[in-house]
């Protein structure tokens, strides 16, 4: 996927986007915790500026947005909550009830260390571009 993106960016053009990631760090057993608290492909494996850098893009940048996301995470449930008999008679109590334990699972990872929330950022390559080795 983000070769395909670079591909069709311009020289120099950005690609932002956001990710609930594996925590850097964790045991394998928190590891495996983590993948199970968190959204379908949380594990990016060798990490996003690895990726990033594989695909062709330059001046990778990461920034850790976990606390607002957690913020709104919490929120989110909180909402979800008030609205509950209508949310269910949207969708279904089953999946009503699934994605509330969904976001309850997601928010005690976050909270307990295991995922992170993160804005990504770089750019497609241009003749004066800065690799992102080293990030």
């Amino acid at each position: 996927m983000l070769r395909a993106c670079q591909r069709v960016l311009k020289p120099g053009a950005p690609l932002v986007f956001f990710v609930v990631a594996v925590a850097a760090g964790l045991s394998a057993r928190d590891t495996a915790r983590a993948i199970e608290a968190g959204p379908v492909y949380v594990d990016a494996g060798p990490g996003y500026p690895s990726l990033l850098e594989a695909a062709g893009f330059v001046n990778a940048k990461v920034v850790d947005v976990t606390a607002d996301y957690a913020v709104t995470l919490s929120d989110s449930i909180r909402a979800r909550n008030n609205d509950r008999r209508q949310l269910e008679q949207l969708l279904s109590v089953d999946e009503y009830a699934e994605g509330q334990s969904s976001r309850r699972q997601e928010l005690a990872a976050i909270q307990n260390g295991l995922l992170r929330r993160c804005l990504i950022s770089a750019s497609a390559p241009d003749n004066n571009a800065t690799p992102t080795a080293g990030l």
